[in-house]
């Protein structure tokens, strides 16, 4: 179902939640500073839409296609991302704590001061991604990330380890 970005947020005011298997790849190019908290986008196409300071907070996110997506400073704290593809996606400042990405696709995206504590991602693929960007904390940076399994290729770890060959990533 094709839908505008002021169609979907006259609906979320008036209390829909689901929008599951949307497209706004077509129709929508912005949503800025939105409060989109708790909305059902599984399956959706959001490719090339931008999300900046966007309020996705503890939103289901299975499989949503986000290439190139612009989703600077928008906050995905405790969302379920698993499965989507943010290949090429900006994700300058975003928040992803305790965020599931399990199984997702991250080739080449953008991290830059991007929050992963406690953010799963387990299995998924990154490709092509400097994780030594993301926002700092105090803990051990190669533990507050699960990153069990995650298929890593030309990429640099938190620690600033360079990955130059394929390899599955195993947490120590």
């Amino acid at each position: 179902m094709n839908i505008t970005s002021t169609q979907l947020l006259e609906l979320y005011h008036a209390g829909e939640r689901n929008f599951a298997g949307i497209d706004l790849a077509i129709n929508a190019r912005t949503l800025c500073d939105a409060n989109l908290s708790n909305i059902i986008l599984s399956g959706a196409n959001l490719a090339g839409v931008t999300f900046n300071r966007c309020n996705l907070r503890d939103s289901q996110l299975i499989g949503t296609y986000l290439f190139r997506a612009i989703l600077i400073e928008t906050d995905f704290s405790g969302s379920n991302l698993t499965g989507a593809t943010l290949t090429n996606a900006i994700l300058w400042d975003a928040n992803l704590t305790r965020s599931q990405l399990i199984g997702a696709n991250l080739t080449a995206a953008q991290l830059r001061g991007a929050n992963l504590t406690d953010a799963n991602l387990r299995e998924s693929i990154l490709s092509h991604i400097n994780l030594s960007t993301i926002k700092r904390v105090e803990r051990d940076l190669n533990t507050e990330i699960n990153l069990t399994d995650a298929f890593l290729w030309n990429s640099t770890l938190p620690d600033g380890t360079f990955v130059a060959e394929p390899k599955y990533y195993r947490n120590v």
